[in-house]
């Protein structure tokens, strides 16, 4: 008998808080009603990049070129994007672009079949052409800083720009460009 009242006193008490709760959470707006949803995605500046590119380069110190293919696939209704890019068929680098609210910019993260992570922002009000500031970090620790200018010549063309710092970030050097074009 003892247990039984425990149990039903139990049951009073969470049938108390709940309705004593109810009336706060329905104060509270669902985060996938309408009137919190945004009319522009956080990943406007790049969602131009949706869809499959190609180039062909040389890797540097190399004198053979490589047939690169990347493929950007909006998730979440453009909420975030996934990005695959292949070197002559091998898969290089897998990762995504999502909005950051605490840094206010788009933000990405990228690894390598070898475990190097690459892990940065989007800053599209840089420049006329949105700037990727990011940090490689390779699989002994250590973290190198590059920044990268994509640069959208028209709807089916953009020039990628790999740029680096010799003097502790005050000047920063091309290391290489790369011309991708749409593919189907």
């Amino acid at each position: 008998m003892r247990a039984l009242m425990r149990a039903v006193r139990g049951l009073i008490c969470v049938v108390a808080l709940a309705a004593c709760a109810t009336p706060a959470f329905a104060q509270i707006p669902s985060p996938l009603t309408a009137q919190t949803a945004p009319a522009v995605s956080p990943l406007a500046p790049i969602l131009w990049m949706a869809g499959s590119w190609a180039a062909e380069a040389k890797q540097p110190g190399s004198s053979v070129s490589s047939k690169i293919f990347s493929r950007f696939t909006p998730q979440l209704d453009g909420r975030s994007m996934t990005i695959e890019t292949s070197f002559d068929g091998r898969p290089v680098y897998q990762g995504m672009f999502a909005y950051d609210p605490a840094q206010k910019a788009i933000s990405f993260w990228y690894v390598t079949p070898d475990g190097e992570s690459i892990r940065g922002t989007v800053d599209p009000k840089e420049t006329a052409d949105p700037l990727f500031d990011f940090l490689m970090t390779l699989t002994n620790g250590v973290e190198l800083h590059f920044h990268t200018l994509v640069h959208r010549v028209d709807a089916d063309h953009y020039t990628w720009t790999l740029l680096t710092t010799m003097n502790k970030g005050t000047t920063w050097d091309k290391l290489f460009a790369v011309d991708y074009h749409r593919v189907p």
